[in-house]
């Protein structure tokens, strides 16, 4: 029988039964679902979620001949589908490899990107070429696996290409531990990733410093949600490595400021103050990649700048600090959707015109959160909504210079920030 271009050819009248595991790389989920779509009619499925449980189960190896071959006696299948999305993009090669009930690889075909038409359409026809001749050299049924023909089918495909049956690529299920070297395939990390948009922020300063007379006076500034641009950096450098010990190696940086802020005084003072914030900060990290979880720590710098007009309430602020972190990501649906948590210490060892205004001893710890909810496409698209959260303790002391906001001795305050972010922006 002739279907799509391809002769199909049965044994028996019984329809073979065959499982398509997942396939690595940026992707690969996209893959798989064109793979299904292929074989679709022409096999019986069984369900990948029971060829992961049974893995796990029996510490099945499924890049090892036995491994596949417990799989299939534990299924009762007939053939093992498995593979790799090479590259990104429309340049992306899709590899498709089938196994027999022994276990062993039967043949193998390359074809085109998934997520472009033409790219679908050539992994379709290569996973139904793939299943007409491992039929050909391994016909289904419960029998023991017949020695393999050499005559090919008379199939042609246009842009599909035949791969050598040495070295298939190796897969890995979701629920298998396995050693660190196995769990990441090459090609699966961007090695550059930029974001950009823009969002709400809100700061908030309460500050309480000494008086000449033993008491204290309040200074505070409460801005209001006010429109904030930012954007994203992160650079991956041996993101296309086979190892995740050299993928786990991150450069990120951060920044964003503020538009249309002022202040109003209040209380006696009168008039306004034009305001600007701005910050920025880089750092370097470790995010080991652990199947869909990656984990690690970050270390940098950075600076968070409030200027404000001169005035007999607030003096302008720059915290120049160190910090140290830590961050959990986590892969929810493959090349589309994941979220990843932040936590950090920030050491400033500056603070800008507040040492003058309220003592040249005055000292701060801050503290930082962020939530990242986002993905990315095959294409490279890549989109995010962010939440930041930012304080900073302060304690006042030291000697004052002469300056408009002048207050202290002594004194405390905290100075904290919150920040609703909508990002997009690319990947490579």
């Amino acid at each position: 029988m002739m279907l799509g271009g391809v002769l199909l050819r049965t044994a028996d009248a019984q329809q073979p039964k065959a499982v398509v595991l997942d396939f690595a790389g940026a992707g690969g989920s996209t893959a798989r679902v064109q793979v299904l779509r292929g074989l679709r009619g022409r096999v019986a499925f069984a369900k990948k979620a029971d060829a992961e449980r049974i893995a796990a189960s029996q510490s099945l190896e499924l890049q090892t001949d036995e491994g596949r071959e417990a799989l299939c006696e534990a299924l009762d299948a007939d053939y093992v589908f498995w593979g790799r999305v090479n590259g990104r993009g429309p340049s992306a090669r899709t590899e498709i490899w089938v196994a027999g009930r022994s276990g062993a690889q039967l043949t193998g075909y390359e074809a085109g990107a998934p997520g472009t038409v033409e790219g679908n359409e050539l992994i379709q026809q290569a996973a139904r070429a793939a299943l007409t001749e491992g039929m050909a050299l391994s016909p289904p049924g419960g029998a023991a696996e017949k020695k393999r023909k050499t005559a090919k089918t008379n199939t042609t495909l246009h842009n599909v290409t035949e791969l050598p049956r040495s070295a298939p690529p190796t897969y890995t299920p979701a629920t298998k531990q396995e050693t660190p070297e196995k769990r990441s395939a090459p090609g699966e990390m961007p090695v550059f990733q930029i974001l950009v948009g823009g969002g709400v922020r809100l700061l908030d300063i309460d500050f309480n410093v000494g008086t000449t007379s033993g008491g204290t006076d309040y200074r505070g500034f409460d801005s209001g949600a006010f429109f904030d641009v930012g954007g994203r950096l992160l650079i991956r450098p041996m993101g296309r490595s086979d190892s995740p010990a050299r993928q786990a190696f991150v450069i990120e940086g951060d920044g964003g400021a503020g538009i249309g802020l002022d202040a109003a005084f209040q209380e006696g003072v009168g008039g306004s103050a034009d305001v600007k914030t701005w910050r920025a900060s880089g750092q370097l990290g470790y995010l080991y990649p652990i199947k869909r979880l990656q984990v690690g720590g970050l270390v940098g710098a950075g600076l968070d700048d409030f200027n404000i007009d001169s005035n007999s309430v607030l003096p302008s602020r720059r915290y120049v600090y160190l910090r140290i972190g830590a961050a959990v990501a986590y892969t929810i649906l493959e090349d589309f959707l994941g979220f990843r948590v932040d936590g950090g210490f920030r050491w400033p060892f500056a603070l800008g015109d507040l040492d003058d205004a309220f003592g040249n001893n005055s000292s701060a710890v801050g503290f930082d959160a962020a939530a990242t909810l986002g993905g990315q496409l095959d294409i490279g698209f890549t989109y995010g909504f962010r939440y930041i959260w930012e304080r900073y303790k302060l304690d006042f002391a030291g000697a004052t210079q002469n300056v408009p906001a002048m207050g202290g001795p002594g004194g405390d305050g905290t100075d904290q920030a919150m920040t609703f972010q909508l990002l997009f922006g690319w990947s490579i």
